[in-house]
């Protein structure tokens, strides 16, 4: 019998410091049926001609400048043959049978279309098992609309996401995507909430996440921008995204009849934004009214994407509401 082939994409951005141990991973899986994918955003450390001498043998995309998450694993996407898809951080570091474990698990229900495994904190050198705060396990949704992660437990359960330091993808989930909405990650998101976006869409049309702790790996976290693994210690920029895509995301996203449901949750969020930023990080305000202005001057397109995706929805609202869990 024929192993399915597994594509793993290493999106890279001035890794040097964790993109080798990355690679170093990947080929050390017990499962051997891979293809490996690096895109490199335009790095200028040193990383990108160290991995083209060191790991010619893999398929390198260069682009010359920082194009941002999305872009770079569309790019991986697009190029890969796999029936599985791997994206990995370039600071992460898989466990030898992650990728044997999933295929498994992926394999006994065709209607799963992501798995998520256990993320545990890599430290300096070290390779902890304490759980990466907020990332995998078992991750549903607040009613104000973050992302809720970090519940620790110790058997298979369906979520509505998994982490996204290195999702396990059904290629057949992401075409079916693509069909639909036509494209895999929304470019427009650049950078933060993308698979938040994506992991959306693809609960609306019905597949499933599955998350186990069979599977595991390591993430820096924040690897990517200097360790600054807070909302407030990032730079203005990341804060516009982040705020910006989290409202893209409810306006593409999100049914009717859970709008309405969610609105008590979302006005008072709304209101609370404001003294919040005042008292925790006063410039952090510049960023949310200019989170505003984008959804302003980009709403006609985001009602346009709202259309096509409501229109291809293929689930009721009771079942999206099992998965907003907390206030």
């Amino acid at each position: 019998m024929n192993q399915s082939l597994v594509s793993i994409i290493i999106l890279n951005w001035n890794g040097k410091e964790h993109v080798f141990k990355c690679i170093e991973s990947v080929m050390k899986q017990t499962y051997c049926n891979v293809e490996v994918i690096i895109v490199d955003n335009g790095s200028n450390d040193g990383s990108k001609e160290i991995i083209k001498n060191e790991h010619n043998k893999y398929k390198m995309i260069e682009n010359n400048n920082n194009m941002g998450y999305a872009f770079g694993m569309n790019q991986g996407i697009s190029e890969s043959t796999g029936d599985y898809i791997i994206l990995l951080n370039q600071d992460v570091y898989l466990h030898k049978d992650f990728i044997s474990h999933c295929v498994r698990k992926a394999n006994s229900n065709v209607l799963i279309g992501a798995i998520g495994g256990r993320v545990y904190s890599w430290i300096g050198n070290n390779f902890t098992f304490c759980i990466q705060p907020g990332e995998g396990e078992l991750f549903f949704l607040k009613k104000r609309f973050q992302g809720y992660g970090g519940v620790r437990i110790d058997t298979d359960a369906f979520v509505f996401r998994p982490s996204g330091c290195f999702p396990f993808l059904r290629k057949a989930m992401l075409n079916d995507l693509k069909k639909y909405n036509g494209y895999y990650f929304d470019e427009s998101f650049v950078t933060g909430w993308e698979d938040m976006d994506l992991f959306f869409r693809m609960q609306l049309r019905n597949w499933k996440c599955l998350f186990t702790p069979d599977a595991y790996g390591w993430h820096v976290g924040s690897g990517s921008v200097g360790g600054k693994n807070t909302f407030f210690k990032k730079d203005i920029d990341y804060q516009v995204r982040i705020l910006r895509n989290r409202y893209y995301t409810i306006i593409k996203n999100i049914p009717n009849n859970i709008i309405l449901w969610l609105l008590p949750y979302l006005i008072i969020t709304e209101i609370s934004l404001m003294p919040y930023f005042i008292v925790r990080s006063p410039k952090s305000i510049f960023a949310l009214f200019m989170s505003w202005a984008y959804v302003i001057w980009n709403i006609r397109k985001l009602y346009g994407n709202r259309k096509i995706i409501q229109k291809s929805t293929n689930v009721d609202r009771n079942y999206l509401k099992q998965y907003f869990v907390k206030i």
